[in-house]
Parts: C-alpha cells; structure tokens; sequence
C-alpha cells in the first residue's frame, strides 16, 4: 500500500470514528476532503449518506446513497438506506416508467463499462475478419464461414452502436437530486416565466447538460413525472 493511500485510509477510518460517536459534521468534512482528493469509493459515499441522513438533510442523503448504489460492493445497503430516507420524504413524485429503449441502455451501461463493451466489439470484430480471412483458404466451408464472419461483424458493428449511444447519453445527461425543500421548475430559465410544476426535496430528475449549456445558473431538467422545466442549478446536487 503507498504512503497515500495508507493516508487516506487513516483518514477514514477516522472519520468513521467519529461518524460512530455521532459527530457527524466532523464526519462529513472529512470525508469531502478525502472525496477531493480523488479518493472514491462506494463506502465512502454510503457513509456520507448515513452522516447526512442522521442531521435530517435527506436530499443531500440520497444524493450519496444514490452514489454508493451505482458500486457493487455497497448496492444492497445503499439501497436499504434510500428506502429509510424515502420513506422519511413529505412529499413523493408521480414516476413515469422509463422508456423500454432508455432502460435497455440505462441497464447495460450500470452492467458492463462502456470500456468493457467497446473491448468485446473489437474482439469480435476481429474474430469476424478472422472467419472471412478463413473462407479464403477452405473451400468446403467457404460460403459457411463467409456467412458466420459477416454477421459477426455485424454483431460487432450492433455493439459499437451502443457504445456510441451509451457514450452520448452519458455526456448529455446527468442525475439531479432536489436538495432544497421546495422550489419552482420554470417554463423558462427566469423566475417571472410560467411556473410548470413544484420539485421538493428528494426528487431526482434527468438534467440536460446540452440544453443548459450556457445558460447561467440554471439547469434544464425532465422530471420524474414527465415534465420538462428549468430549475435553479443551487438546488440540485448533480453526478
């Protein structure tokens, strides 16, 4: 172990000392220092997230429970504590299901990295030319082979598509969750437009980097229910 990480892991230990004698805010802080040095991992955002929990900022709870559930190590109880912290809500959004093609993608990119699914087209892409390649020299099995190693070229062609897919949703969207308790989603980035719905702590949306680009201090974002408005960037805590 170098001497950083070793540092590091001294340091949240400590903090975990101090999470376990309820000293939360002393918690916290060291666990953001620890988050800016580019030390992440899922039990440190689970912790923050039980620190948060425990001084009633449930927004900013789940923000990081949320985090802590995208890791494999900490899934299960990130999700137990997104259950306790929602259920503490006083409000809850009506839930559209995503859409099939959403969460097709959606499910592939938390499964498998976009680095992994770019690294199986390339070897079955090679493994089609090799086929082809293998055509050429084997007359019994030419049209067979030729046929195999040009679907699986198209298989592989299908697998870059949705690395290509994958790759531009994830520049183009992010997670938004409401940290404040209650605020106005605007028709337009300015507060003397139409107010098109009321967003309340714990509501997480889809934001539109593309769409709030260039927009100060504002993010375009789709709701849980469907609705698409613009919202105060301060109020969100967004990954």
């Amino acid at each position: 172990m170098s001497a950083g990480v070793f540092a590091q892991q001294s340091r949240f230990d400590e903090a975990n000392t101090l999470l376990e004698q309820s000293q939360y805010r002393d918690a916290i802080e060291l666990y953001k220092s620890i988050a800016e040095d580019g030390y992440h991992s899922g039990a440190l955002w689970l912790n923050m997230g039980v620190a948060y929990s425990q001084l009633d900022s449930l927004g900013v709870a789940k923000f990081y429970l949320l985090k802590a559930e995208k890791y494999k190590e900490t899934k299960a109880l990130a999700g137990e504590g997104l259950e306790f912290v929602n259920d503490r809500f006083s409000r809850r959004s009506a839930v559209l299901p995503p859409l099939p093609w959403d969460r097709f993608f959606q499910n592939l990119a938390d499964r498998y990295s976009l680095w992994m699914i770019n690294l199986t087209a390339i070897l079955i892409l090679y493994f089609g030319v090799a086929l082809i390649i293998g055509s050429w020299f084997r007359k019994d099995f030419r049209r067979l082979l030729a046929k195999s190693g040009y679907a699986v070229i198209g298989l592989s062609a299908i697998l870059f598509l949705f690395a290509v897919i994958i790759n531009y949703q994830q520049n183009r969207y992010g997670t938004g969750v409401m940290i404040d308790r209650q605020i106005s989603v605007f028709q337009q980035p300015n507060e003397q437009s139409s107010v098109v719905s009321i967003a309340y702590e714990g509501y997480t949306m889809r934001v539109d980097y593309t769409e709030s680009e260039g927009v100060e201090d504002w993010k375009y974002v789709r709701l849980e229910n469907g609705m698409y408005g613009w919202i105060r960037e301060n109020s969100l805590m967004i990954f």
